[in-house]
Parts: C-alpha cells; structure tokens; sequence
C-alpha cells in the first residue's frame, strides 16, 4: 500500500527535471505558462481547451494506434482481441475531442503471431519515441502538414477493457480465443473456472482438431486440448488462482484433469 513513483518520474528526477502531480490540471495551470510545446503520453484524462491554449505550439499526443482506427484508451488490446496483422503509432494535435486531433506522423509496426498486449506495448514505446522526436523536429522546423482523420476514413473505438471480459466462452472460435488470451497479457488476464476455482490462461495455442466446446480432447506435451466452436485450443501454461504459474501438463497432472471432463463452472 506505499506509493512509489513511475519510472518516468524516476528520470525526471534524475535529470533535475520538475515533476508536477496534480489532481486537477487547474491546479497546475499557472506552471505550465511558458512552454512552447506540450507532450501527452498515457494521460488518462481529457485535457481541456483552456489549457491547450496555453501552448502556443499546441499540444501533441502519441496514441498507440493507425488513427482513426481504434480511438479510445484500449487500442492495442483490441487490435489484438480483433486478430489484426498490423498497428502502429500515430502523433496528433491535442483537441478536445478524444484522438480526434490532425495527424502530424505515422508508423506502422507488424503485429507478430506470438505478440501479446505486453509484448507489442513494449515496441510500440520504443517506436513511439522516436517518432516524438522527430514529430517534435518538424514542428521546430515549421514542416508540419497535418493530415485530418476524416481523410483517412471512418473511426473505430477501442472501449475501456474490463476484468470480467476476461472469462472465457469456449463456444467461440478457436482463434478468437487465443487472441483473447493474448490481448489480455498482462491485465486482466482471460480465465476459465473448474470446481469454482478460477485458472488463469497465460498461453495458448490453435489447433484443428475438433470437438465439444469446452471439454478436453487431449491432454499432451503441449498442454491440454480443449474443444472450441471450430477446432480447438491448447492450453499451455496456466495460472490457478492464488498460485504459481505452471504448465499445462503439471496442471493436468497435478489438478487431475481427465479426457472428456467439461471445463465449465
């Protein structure tokens, strides 16, 4: 229950450099006089016209998607939940409109099979800094020639992820729910219950053979092989609720899971 800083924090204080932590940007505004240029990365709140204004430059964000796809503060979970090849980064203006700003840079970035929410988030942050400081280059250099959204297309939004969308429905597809297990890497986590017992997936596999949806076909190297709406799913490494992560053949040995037992409540 002790507050400990972020490590952008950690940094700033490192570097010498101001950090302000208010609960209202009100409370603030006086301080952010006289800069040129604000930054916004991961801010959880909309930021309004009055103190946009303070900057004569503006204010840019870093969203973590190709806008106008996947506004919103759940981008890169969706994009994954939605099975796409591809995301990105995009640097807008600030407006009061939620990542509905002018486009000043892009760049598209390949979603790997394997990649989870955490994984991806990771090269995104890396991608995305770079591009920050070039976007704010070409805003020195006056070479800015910011795209509107609605050139782009239609938006799509990508909704605030909440914990109970995590449980699984093995009446879906197979692939659908393993990039749910993926997308929910590594919060909330997306879960099954057996004998009111609450299991975390924590990796996952498609395969076609197929079966009941949620019982067990299978139960391999790989892990245990649980029937879907089309194929079916291996359940590689799991997490019992309040225990260590382990296998999905030491769970299946140790938890006695049995062929042809359903995996619901």
């Amino acid at each position: 229950m002790k507050l400990t800083p972020t490590p952008v924090k950690l940094k700033a204080q490192e570097l010498n450099m101001p950090v302000l932590s208010p609960e209202k940007l009100s409370d603030v505004r006086d301080k952010l006089r006289g800069f040129d240029l604000g930054v916004v990365v991961a801010y959880g709140l909309i930021i309004p016209k009055k103190v946009i204004e303070l900057f004569p430059k503006g204010i840019i964000n870093l969203h973590p998607s190709l806008l106008p796809k996947y506004r919103g503060p759940a981008p890169i979970q969706w994009a994954i939940l939605n099975g796409e090849e591809e995301t990105g980064i995009s640097i807008i203006y600030l407006t009061e409109e939620v990542d509905a700003g002018d486009i000043i840079l892009q760049e598209r970035v390949e979603i790997l099979p394997e990649d989870t929410t955490e994984t991806l988030s990771n090269r995104l942050s890396i991608i995305g800094a770079k591009a920050l400081r070039k976007a704010i280059k070409l805003i020195e250099t006056n070479n800015v020639n910011p795209i509107p959204q609605e050139n782009l297309g239609q938006p799509t939004y990508a909704p605030k992820i909440e914990p109970e969308m995590g449980e699984i429905d093995w009446s879906s597809r197979s692939r659908d729910i393993v990039n749910k297990v993926r997308a929910f890497i590594p919060w909330p986590k997306t879960y099954f219950y057996r004998s009111g017992t609450k299991i975390f997936i924590l990796e996952s596999e498609v395969s076609p053979v197929e079966g009941e949806p949620g019982k067990v076909i299978d139960i391999g190297e790989k892990g245990i092989l649980v029937g879907a709406q089309d194929g079916s799913v291996w359940l590689k490494r799991v997490q019992p609720e309040s225990r260590k992560a382990m296998n999905g053949i030491d769970f299946a040995n140790g938890y006695r899971i049995k062929i042809g037992e359903i995996l619901i409540k």
